[in-house]
């Protein structure tokens, strides 16, 4: 297990550092809103410890809770969850390429979210994403659960609203990807996908609308598709047809010999 946490190698700048202490601090500050609102809702303190580890996506977690609370059945709540957690795939597409292939994928992979996949994103190459994705996971996996717990405790002392932790999160994560919006390509994406979201978010169930952004990967599809079937013909038209064995087009030796 030593090499899957050995980060202390200089490979991390400083701001590396910085950038993953201020967002644990936030985390730590929703996790007790989460522990204090689960726990108002009447879940015991090992449900909401389990829900914590093994989900490990703040979104799901409060779907899951609001939805039980407001008396919906759980396979609805869990459905809720997978729905909301659905994003992690595109944060799995993201830092792909930089995870190892063998037994540490299996466990870093758990902790694909929002946060480790935009610290990762200041890597300066594949190693330091690496190690920079395993230190803000590795960081969300213990304090999560940890003020989950104390949050439990504290039970209706934490008011969430009053924090305004919603604003913090996404003011964080769009410091940590800024660089990233200098390519027009990905910042034309982005708009799109915020666009997206905030008109689907008063008509949507809590949660779901930033997974709606997603959409936007469809036209990227579509956009390769056609592209690549554009480039197909292209290169068939390019190559003309096929010449006979006299080193003439085919169609040309035919003429002549009907001639």
């Amino acid at each position: 297990m030593g090499s899957l946490f050995r980060t202390g190698e200089r490979v991390l700048p400083g701001s590396t550092y910085r950038a993953v202490a201020i967002v644990t601090i936030t985390i730590v500050a929703v996790a007790l809103s989460y522990g204090a609102i689960s726990a108002v809702s009447g879940f015991a303190w090992w449900q909401i410890l389990l829900l914590a580890m093994f989900a490990l996506g703040g979104a799901a977690e409060f779907t899951f809770i609001g939805v039980i609370a407001a008396g919906g059945a759980p396979i609805l709540a869990v459905l809720a969850g997978l729905l909301v957690n659905s994003r992690n795939f595109a944060f799995g597409v993201a830092v792909g390429p930089f995870f190892p292939q063998d037994w540490r994928a299996l466990i870093a992979s758990h902790w694909i979210n929002d946060e480790s996949t935009a610290i990762s994103r200041t890597g300066r190459n594949a190693r330091a994403r690496w190690h920079a994705f395993l230190l803000m996971g590795a960081a969300i996996a213990l304090m999560w659960p940890s003020g989950a717990m104390v949050g439990q405790w504290l039970g209706n002392v934490i008011d969430a609203d009053l924090l305004g932790l919603d604003a913090a999160f996404p003011i964080i994560l769009f410091c940590l990807i800024r660089g990233d919006l200098k390519n027009r390509a990905t910042l034309s994406l982005t708009v799109a996908g915020i666009l997206i979201a905030v008109a689907l978010t008063p008509v949507l169930p809590l949660g779901l609308g930033a997974v709606t952004a997603l959409s936007v990967f469809v036209f990227v599809a579509v956009g390769w598709a056609v592209r690549s079937l554009l480039s197909r013909r292209g290169g068939a038209a390019a190559d003309g047809p096929e010449p006979s064995e006299g080193g003439q087009p085919a169609s040309v030796s035919a003429e002549d010999g009907r001639a």
